[in-house]
């Protein structure tokens, strides 16, 4: 694909240019990296479409990474936010939220404008949400039987009435196991209270414990609303720790604050580092941060000895890490614009 080899070019010459700031040493690590890319990879695809999901597929990424939340009718979405952003959309629901729209007024919107902080999208005009199981049919329509799926149930402990409640999310695994997805799919969550709650009901379903700096401070009552019940102070703060008490087989922290900055820039605080990581690996948990955009950080991250990284450009992920000498990435998948039929329904 012709944008697909234009971003593998614009990474490599951005690998060069940071070179001299953070030295990025060939072949100096052995074994295998993730790639996850964050929202189907909305560098260079609008987020959360079958567009971003193909073109992730076609270009060997590892890992779906996706959101689901519920429309009014109780039907799993893929997208990102509670409501629909005037940015991202157009159409009579601009504005309102998800849960107060059944999926025919969903699909009503068109959500095919491009984002301001990437001018590189590709924009399809006419691009529907989909339902998360429209997605999954894509996932099968592509026939890569070793793709994985990283889906982030979406709601908020401080806003419940936004969503649907957490029991709601209970729904996500049986559409999984009817797509045989389930045994390649992992849940994660900000809103701790789902991981506990799935992680209960069906113990073999990976849990990831997704965090930032804001998510693991304590709101003005003193308790964590994010954490699941988990008051962190029993564990002295460790929120790893506290991941894997719930029964976290990852944890998944943000990279840095502010998340847009890189590893180099004046006012950046890693959140991910190599203390984190060991102690992880030590309890048994994998580590994934996110969302790591720019090749100084991703090296950075991979002589922490992260296990994964989600990325808008998980062709920059890939980039980087072959140059490292990991072994990374899938098979690309070919292009299938069959299984693309319902991108605007």
């Amino acid at each position: 694909m012709v944008a697909s080899s234009f971003a593998l070019a614009l990474g490599i010459a951005a690998l060069v240019a940071n070179a001299a700031a953070y030295p990025i040493p060939a072949g100096d690590l052995k074994g295998r990296i993730d790639v996850q890319a964050h929202r189907g990879g909305l560098g260079l695809r609008t987020e959360e479409s079958y567009w971003a999901f193909a073109y992730a597929l076609e270009i060997g990424s590892d890992t779906l990474e996706m959101d689901t939340l519920f429309t009014k009718d109780g039907v799993p979405v893929v997208w990102h936010d509670h409501y629909i952003y005037p940015s991202k959309c157009t159409g009579d629901y601009v504005g309102d939220f998800i849960n107060n729209l059944t999926l025919a007024q969903v699909k009503s919107l068109d959500c095919d404008l491009q984002l301001d902080d990437h001018p590189q999208q590709e924009t399809h005009p006419g691009t529907k949400i989909a339902t998360l199981e429209e997605v999954l049919e894509l996932v099968n329509c592509y026939g890569d039987d070793g793709v994985t799926i990283n889906l982030e149930t979406k709601l908020d402990p401080t806003t419940p009435e936004q969503t649907w409640p957490v029991e709601k999310y209970l729904d996500l695994i049986p559409l999984l196991q009817k797509h045989a997805l389930l045994e390649r799919t992992t849940i994660q969550s900000f809103d701790w209270r789902t991981l506990v709650l799935i992680h209960d009901r069906y113990p073999a379903v990976p849990i990831v414990a997704l965090l930032d700096d804001t998510t693991v401070v304590p709101d003005a009552n003193g308790t964590y609303p994010w954490l699941g019940g988990l008051n962190l102070d029993d564990y002295a703060g460790d929120w790893v720790a506290a991941a894997a008490a719930i029964g976290s087989s990852v944890v998944s922290p943000v990279h840095g604050f502010p998340s847009n900055l890189t590893v180099n820039s004046p006012g950046y605080t890693p959140f991910t580092t190599e203390a984190v990581v060991d102690e992880a690996h030590e309890l048994g948990m994998k580590v994934i941060p996110w969302t790591v955009d720019y090749e100084v950080t991703i090296s950075k991250l991979l002589d922490d000895g992260v296990d994964a990284i989600i990325s808008n450009y998980p062709e920059r992920v890939l980039a980087v890490a072959r140059q490292r000498g990991l072994s990374v990435g899938r098979v690309r998948n070919p292009s299938k614009p069959e299984c693309l039929a319902k991108a605007s329904e």
